[in-house]
């Protein structure tokens, strides 16, 4: 039996559903509770808003409302709504980015360091990590004082449980996390993210593709439209100058290359009757 609360749920994604024009997902896997609620707190001041509910109900809701869209490839869809452009919330989605704690054999994607420093770390056992990773420290106020930046992990290098412990007792997260919109609907279309990936850069280039190419076929068709009537009109006088100077019509325009051609060929006339 379904529960009042999945009900309530429910009609709640429907209405949204119903409600507003760009439909996103993006999976919360990877995304820490904390760092949820910072995107969702920059996505709300820009009237973009966020929605966790179980996949379940969030699979039902499209269902029903007829959205063709397949949930099996992520592990915990959350959904994005706004009544903005889609791709307009796709690119400020990607915008954001929050950082992490890092996990135990998980390869670190950057190179990380740790700050100098009062780490507020009581001197004691913790000093035997800071060797471990060679960072240079003294002692004041019996707190461990890092005394220079220094890199602990390399990019691709596999993070350690000890790196992970030295990383979260100096609260460094260096893990840097990017909202992926997996999924979307607008206006009657279904996007994957192949295409919601792409910035307005990648428009203006089609767009100015598809207009060069608009233009070279007109024009070589011969059909007048308002950006090549210009470069019509100049080819139309061009070919008409040389039909003109082939049939040797005496158009004053024409004349005087008329004569100079007149004048060539009886010279040449001249040579071969001597």
């Amino acid at each position: 039996m379904v529960s009042k609360k999945k009900k309530k749920e429910l009609e709640k994604l429907k209405k949204i559903f119903e409600s507003y024009n760009s439909i996103l997902l993006f999976d919360l896997a990877q995304l820490p509770s904390r760092q949820l609620h910072h995107i969702r707190e920059k996505l709300k001041s820009e009237e973009i808003y966020t929605l966790v509910s179980k996949k379940s109900i969030i699979d039902f809701a499209l269902k029903d409302k007829k959205f063709e869209i397949n949930l099996d490839d992520m592990k915990q869809p959350a959904i994005i709504y706004s009544n903005k452009d889609i791709f307009e919330v796709a690119k400020k989605i990607r915008k954001l980015k929050v950082n992490r704690k890092a996990k135990p054999g998980e390869t670190s994607p950057i190179e990380i360091f740790v700050p100098d420093g009062d780490t507020g770390i009581p001197a004691g056992p913790a000093i035997s990590i800071f060797k471990q990773f060679k960072i240079p420290t003294q002692m004041q106020k019996g707190k461990i004082t890092i005394k220079q930046p220094t890199k602990i992990c390399e990019a691709g290098q596999e993070i350690s449980l000890n790196l992970v412990s030295l990383l979260n007792m100096l609260n460094v997260e260096p893990i840097e996390i990017q909202v992926m919109p997996e999924k979307g609907y607008f206006y009657g279309n279904f996007y994957g993210k192949d295409v919601l990936k792409l910035d307005e850069e990648y428009f203006k280039q089609g767009i100015v593709q598809i207009t060069n190419n608009v233009f070279k076929l007109t024009s070589h068709i011969g059909y007048p439209t308002e950006q090549n009537i210009e470069s019509l009109i100049q080819r139309a006088g061009v070919n008409m100058r040389k039909l003109g100077l082939k049939l040797r019509f005496p158009n004053k325009d024409l004349l005087p290359d008329l004569m100079k051609t007149a004048k060539i060929n009886a010279d040449k006339l001249n040579e071969q009757i001597k």
